[in-house]
């Protein structure tokens, strides 16, 4: 994800965003002409429109366990408020630089740089509650004036490319903007904000069971990651005078009692580092990662379920099955590692195996919609279709955005000569691709196959709807 883009660009986006952030860019699309700080309401407005546009930039993390990992080490620093002002959101996004940052009313985002550089959860906990501080002391909302300089959209497109490193859209928003004019303007939380924000973290992270020498620990690997690149990790641009804020911490530091929880927590951090370097990077590089990683600690669970995931990507079966079964004799009832498996095996025509180990996955996690989708798709190339047609249900009812099981229950349907709901999946399927004129087509041959004032009918009839109101 880390483009060529060159590094003083990087500097006058980050000029640029704080500025703007810190200078009350956001009032006239909101409509409120007073100078004074955001109410909580209008900050909630702020916070959704924004995160609408920046999640256009952004290219988030979709994997399940990733997400349900940070959203349990945010959840442990978030039950540690008594008073939560916002309902917190935190967002996976990829991008090799290690960063997090938030955006006004609780919307948190961390990257993939970031989680595989923390060495402990304690580590990442800390970036979390340091970042949450700033949420609940209100010190964007604080310091927004009545002047306005751009719109949302622009914005958002600003700040994808000081966390991304790319040029396009963000550059053309930015080159509007003279350096001079950034360099005249505050570009820096206040060191009042950021103790404060160090002081309530480092509280939800102590009360959390954290060892609150995470914190510390993650900005001294943060310093030393700058000095041997030889440039400013953006995390830093957005959080000064970082030596300072060590020597604050160590002195908070003495007063609080000393937790454990991070060295407990390590192997599931490692195990998510894992399938995030699969999930980003390019998958010789990953392999030529693990690889070498496993010639110093050849028996490292992550290490070899890493592996497994790259051949898996590779579409070397054989190296993955290998690698799963590994990983299975530390981890026998890890249900993703059995989804895995069973995964490789259908790939692989082995449909007997494939069934065998995507029944255990789904025993164990019985939310795990991509088991249930490649069981089944077990069922469907058994010709067994009334069970693959319940486990596709299954799939809806867990996600009705899952697009390729719309497809599936088509061809399941059409093999059992219910060719009304066949027609009605397919034009479900055409409709979530984007492919109005086949959705239609689907869903006009499936409404020949209900009566008036059936429920499928009207359902068909909603769908048909909604996609001509879009055409409009």
């Amino acid at each position: 994800m880390k483009g060529n883009y060159p590094f003083y660009k990087k500097i006058v986006f980050v000029l640029t965003l704080i500025i703007f952030l810190l200078n009350g860019f956001y009032w006239r699309f909101l409509g409120v002409e007073s100078c004074q700080a955001l109410t909580i309401e209008e900050e909630r407005a702020m916070g959704k429109k924004f995160k609408l546009e920046l999640d256009k930039h952004l290219e988030l993390i979709k994997d399940q366990s990733i997400q349900g990992y940070i959203d349990r080490v945010g959840k442990n620093i978030t039950s540690q408020i008594e008073s939560k002002i916002f309902d917190f959101n935190l967002y996976i996004y990829k991008s090799s630089d290690p960063n997090a940052f938030a955006i006004p009313a609780g919307y948190i985002y961390i990257s993939t740089g970031l989680i595989t550089l923390a060495e402990n959860e304690a580590e990442l906990a800390g970036v979390l509650s340091h970042e949450i501080g700033h949420v609940m002391a209100r010190h964007i909302a604080e310091r927004i004036e009545k002047e306005s300089k751009l719109n949302i959209a622009t914005l958002a497109a600003i700040l994808a490319g000081v966390f991304l490193g790319g040029g396009g859209q963000a550059a053309s928003a930015v080159g509007a903007f003279s350096v001079a004019t950034a360099q005249t303007l505050s570009l820096k939380y206040s060191r009042e904000n950021e103790e404060e924000a160090d002081r309530l973290g480092l509280n939800y992270l102590t009360k959390a069971g954290y060892d609150g020498s995470g914190m510390i620990g993650f900005l001294k690997k943060i310093k030393r990651h700058r000095l041997e690149s030889f440039q400013v990790p953006p995390y830093l641009l957005t959080h000064p005078e970082v030596e300072k804020r060590i020597d604050y911490l160590d002195l908070m530091l003495i007063r609080l009692p000393k937790q454990g929880q991070s060295e407990n927590n390590v192997d599931n951090l490692r195990i998510i580092q894992a399938k995030v370097i699969v999930d980003t990077w390019l998958p010789k590089n990953a392999a030529d990662h693990f690889k070498s990683s496993l010639e110093s600690d050849p028996k490292r669970p992550d290490l070899i379920y890493g592996l497994a995931l790259t051949n898996k990507k590779l579409g070397d079966y054989d190296q993955a099955i290998k690698g799963f079964k590994m990983a299975l004799t530390v981890h026998p009832e890890d249900g993703e590692i059995l989804r895995e498996l069973g995964i490789c095996y259908l790939s692989e025509g082995k449909t007997e195996d494939a069934a065998k180990f995507l029944k255990k996955s789904v025993a164990i996690n019985e939310k795990d919609k991509a088991a249930w989708y490649n069981l089944g798709r077990v069922y469907q190339e058994n010709g067994n279709f009334q069970e693959a047609i319940e486990a596709y249900q299954r799939v809806k009812r867990l996600d009705t955005d899952f697009v390729d099981v719309y497809y599936n229950l088509g061809i399941v349907y059409g093999k059992k000569g219910l060719l009304g709901y066949a027609h009605q999946n397919f034009g479900i399927f055409f409709k979530l691709k984007g492919k109005p004129d086949s959705a239609l087509f689907h869903f006009n041959k499936a409404l020949e196959y209900y009566g008036k004032d059936t429920e499928e009918r009207n359902e068909i009839l909603k769908e048909v709807e909604e996609i001509r109101k879009k055409d409009k």
